[in-house]
């Protein structure tokens, strides 16, 4: 799942036009470690609340801790990322959707998937 749901949120990632900055949070932290606690009582409380995924703490690089929350929105999903650097929090968020990917695809549906079926296509002479 940790595998997954990173490759998820590095399409999500390259699909951005430009990378979505972090704002600072209003809240403050006496410490790294009080921020990486806070990060972490927030991912436990995400994995018993309705999001599809839930990943982290984990730590990027010395001192950059991050969890990424994800839940699904139409035919993409919402991220939503806090990242602890040292003691001071932030956090970002951004749309990823399926249908840049799919523009040329029609709308699924009971129809288009009977259309498109090869199983159900006759072959020459009705057979």
């Amino acid at each position: 799942m940790i595998a997954s749901l990173l490759l998820l949120l590095a399409s999500a990632a390259g699909g951005l036009d430009v990378e979505t900055p972090f704002e600072a949070s209003k809240r403050s932290f006496a410490d790294a470690a009080a921020c990486k606690a806070f990060l972490a009582t927030r991912a436990g409380e995400a994995r018993g609340g309705g999001f599809d995924a839930v990943e982290g703490p984990y730590e990027l690089a010395a001192g950059d801790v991050r969890i990424h929350t994800v839940r699904a929105e139409g035919r993409g999903h919402r991220i939503d990322e806090q990242r602890c650097l040292g003691a001071a929090l932030s956090g970002r968020n951004w749309r990823h959707s399926l249908e840049d990917e799919d523009e040329e695809e029609e709308a699924f549906t009971v129809e288009s998937a009977a259309r498109s079926a090869p199983w159900l296509k006759k072959g020459p002479g009705g057979q």
